[in-house]
């Protein structure tokens, strides 16, 4: 083999060696977004399970509009139904927009409910109440940092993609840019803690 045939091996060999490790590479940044999306599902379910809790607790006002528990209800219901798709497909864009806007409905009907509660300081001061609105607001604190992380994840992993030259093996392979899950747009302060 002449050195033009050595050259050719050795380019060849770099090139193999260099797409399977930024083949592997994309590989392990997915699996650490698939796993901070565990965290994150973890967490949202978490929050859709003490809603309903607390839409029961607050029904015990009987002059609390009862449209407000029943709508914060059905944000729930919407809410784990976009959850379970973006389960299907952790990071796909359509899923992630569609949970992203799910939970902002959810998150705006849970603020309406909050301050219905607040306007009733027995029902605020209920312990049944109470516990469940402390539970919802560790939830929300365990919530956002679940959701940084993945979010975190995801930047990581688009960022690796979209790098040359490993974008060109990413669309060979099929690596599509993931999308985040941003936080709700609050619109009004949070209701404080019950006492």
């Amino acid at each position: 083999m002449g050195s033009s045939g050595v050259t050719a091996t050795v380019i060849i060999a770099v090139l193999v060696f260099w797409t399977v490790g930024a083949y592997n590479r994309l590989v392990g940044l997915r699996n650490v977004l698939r796993a901070a999306f565990v965290q994150l599902d973890a967490q949202l379910r978490r929050r859709h399970e003490l809603v309903p809790q607390l839409a029961e607790a607050a029904r015990q006002a009987s002059d609390l509009d009862p449209t407000l528990p029943e709508a914060a209800v059905a944000a729930r219901t919407q809410a784990q139904a976009a959850l379970d798709l973006a389960r299907a497909h952790p990071g796909a864009a359509g899923p992630m927009v569609s949970l992203a806007m799910a939970e902002q409905v959810l998150e705006d009907n849970g603020r309406r409910l909050q301050r219905a509660i607040d306007g009733h300081p027995e029902l605020k001061l209920a312990p049944d109440v109470a516990q469940v609105r402390d539970e919802l607001l560790g939830a929300e604190g365990r919530l956002a940092f679940a959701r940084q992380m993945f979010n975190d994840a995801v930047a990581a992993y688009n960022t690796a993609a979209q790098q040359f030259p490993t974008r060109l093996l990413s669309s060979v392979f099929g690596f599509r840019e993931a999308a985040g899950l941003p936080p709700p747009v609050s619109g009004a302060p949070r209701p404080p803690a019950a006492p």
